[in-house]
């Protein structure tokens, strides 16, 4: 309702009300891009998998053998990651459970070890949580469907950042001027004074890019599909009070 005073031929004021705006629906056809391919797609199911297994005292690459052949996906156990944690191959595994998920048996078995893992070239890799913290891939999010006007990216974009999900670099850092570096050469700051990923709103596709580690996009893509879920609870609840008339 907006009220509006007329001056001519007398004065009034009279109240007139708006016609609603009706909302753009948006369908995302998937979370992100690029897809996941059909073997990313294998290792994601095998994770949420359910598993039952007694491993006594039995050793770490054999471990991996047995969960590679029982669930079908390819396991790269990193030398580099090892020797870094000074953990053989032949490191005694003693664990027994069952009816858990992969993904919590294989972090059950590698965290005690300074290991985790990640998903990458399209392989389930055993590495160091510093090297899977470093190693980034680039995904661009749909969002239109959770956002309206242009200001809508930039705060979806905020919560995302202080939801603490990952770790990011500090807004703007990649738009500070260059510097002089220790050797003469030309660095950018962030190229060594900050750690993490970025996120950027390009609202010509309506979209989020951001480029983050493994962990942190899993996480983006949870967090997203919770806000869908918020947002379909309030349409739907929106749609019963006009239904039934009771007043919003």
């Amino acid at each position: 309702t907006v009220t509006k005073t007329h001056d001519w031929p007398v004065k009034f004021t009279v109240q007139e009300v708006k016609p609603a705006v009706t909302q753009q629906k948006h369908e995302i056809k998937q979370p992100f891009y690029p897809a996941l391919t059909g073997s990313e797609q294998k290792i994601r199911a095998a994770l949420q998998s359910k598993v039952d297994f007694e491993f006594p005292d039995v050793p770490l690459s054999k471990v991996l053998a047995t969960l590679q052949s029982q669930h079908g996906v390819n396991i790269f156990l990193s030398a580099k990651a090892l020797e870094d944690e000074g953990v053989t191959a032949d490191h005694p595994v003693n664990i027994a459970m069952k009816g858990i998920s992969l993904k919590s048996a294989l972090e059950l078995i590698l965290k005690p070890l300074g290991l985790t893992y990640v998903v990458d070239d399209e392989v389930l890799k055993i590495t160091t949580p510093y090297e899977a913290n470093r190693t980034f891939q680039v995904r661009i999010y749909p969002v239109a469907d959770l956002c309206e006007t242009p200001e809508d990216f930039l705060v979806l974009q905020d919560v995302i950042r202080n939801a603490q999900l990952g770790n990011w670099k500090p807004n703007g850092i990649d738009k500070l001027a260059p510097s002089i570096g220790f050797d003469g050469r030309i660095v950018r700051a962030d190229n060594y004074a900050y750690e993490g990923g970025t996120i950027s709103v390009l609202p010509q596709i309506q979209s989020l890019v951001v480029s983050q580690n493994y962990d942190t996009h899993n996480a983006i893509v949870d967090f997203l599909s919770l806000l869908r879920d918020v947002r379909k609870d309030q349409q739907r609840l929106s749609s019963e009070k006009k239904e039934t008339g009771i007043p919003r």
